[in-house]
């Protein structure tokens, strides 16, 4: 099947209701129960309507991620939770991690984050920081060895990964690298990230999407084809697919083909030719479909019509 999935590739969008609900929390108008309890009631709506439009696979919504790297920074002894900044070309901040002293993981981090109970009977996966991008995007205060702090990190999402998937059906463990694509790399932080990725597998027995959305995907070829990653996603709405023709892709491909930064709601059929070009032009083995990145650069409602649109097209592509 040339078509094998369809699947959203980052955080959902939150609810302007829950929103007001994290606010009131803040103030100290609500307990923290209280602002559990309407995220998981979110989570499970944003479950819902993932089933409904026929995704193969399902994300959590990661609700209670003000960033990609905030669970992590509020948790991991060494780590702390820096200024703001600007994620990339994007009107969108995170709080920068500061490294300040050895990394340690000592407990469980991410089942804190994350309302397992609404995935925990479904096929789904789950959008964490490929650890290179991830010490990129660090104010690092203590690591001489820029390596090591990305195979500590490595170590860190690997000890994470085998304890949710011990505890639930996670099939894909997607890490976003939107870092690899920004620019050529050379060989040796090309070898960093392979390590990592490697460290990660050795923990991780499902499949490992190395995602590189934001940027144009041949900057990362050809070395990406050889990074012991079971899915390579790019974004098509920053990608030449025609600069990539030269190369032979050996393993499937997950197509970033709906704008997750753009209100424009894709028609299905233009979804469509996109997914159909792809394969005409790549001849990859299969491609899963789904958004160039998280769809909470977007309004909920914006969001949940993508989603629609997206598995309409994934339903005409899988019968044709």
């Amino acid at each position: 099947m040339k078509f094998a999935g369809c699947h959203l590739a980052g955080l959902y969008p939150r609810s302007d209701q829950l929103f007001t609900t994290m606010r009131k929390h803040s103030r100290g108008e609500i307990t923290k129960q209280e602002l559990l309890s309407a995220a998981q009631k979110e989570c499970r709506e944003i479950a819902e309507i993932q089933k409904k439009a026929g995704m193969t696979l399902l994300i959590e919504g990661q609700l209670l991620w003000h960033d990609h790297f905030r669970p992590f920074s509020e948790t991991i002894q060494g780590m702390e939770p820096g200024p703001l900044t600007r994620w990339f070309d994007n009107n969108m901040f995170y709080k920068k991690p500061i490294i300040v002293n050895e990394l340690v993981w000592e407990n469980p981090v991410l089942i804190n984050y994350l309302f397992l109970d609404v995935v925990r009977n479904e096929q789904w996966k789950i959008i964490l920081p490929e650890p290179f991008t991830f010490a990129s995007m660090c104010d690092n205060r203590y690591y001489v060895s820029f390596e090591e702090l990305v195979l500590d990190i490595a170590e860190i999402i690997a000890r994470e990964l085998s304890i949710i998937r011990s505890n639930s059906q996670l099939s894909i463990a997607q890490l976003s690298a939107p870092i690899l694509a920004q620019r050529k790399m050379d060989e040796d932080s090309v070898e960093i990230v392979r390590q990592g990725i490697e460290l990660i597998k050795k923990s991780f027995d499902g499949e490992i999407l190395l995602h590189t959305f934001f940027n144009d995907f041949s900057n990362a070829a050809p070395w990406i084809l050889d990074s012991g990653a079971d899915i390579l996603g790019m974004d098509l709405t920053a990608t030449d697919i025609e600069r990539l023709a030269e190369h032979d892709f050996d393993r499937p491909i997950f197509a970033g083909i709906v704008d997750s930064r753009n209100s424009y709601v894709e028609p299905i059929e233009e979804l469509v030719n996109t997914a159909e070009a792809l394969l005409e032009v790549l001849e990859p083995p299969a491609i899963h479909i789904g958004p160039s990145a998280d769809l909470d650069f977007l309004p909920r409602q914006i969001a949940d019509k993508k989603v629609m649109n997206l598995g309409i097209a994934y339903r005409k592509l899988v019968s044709t």
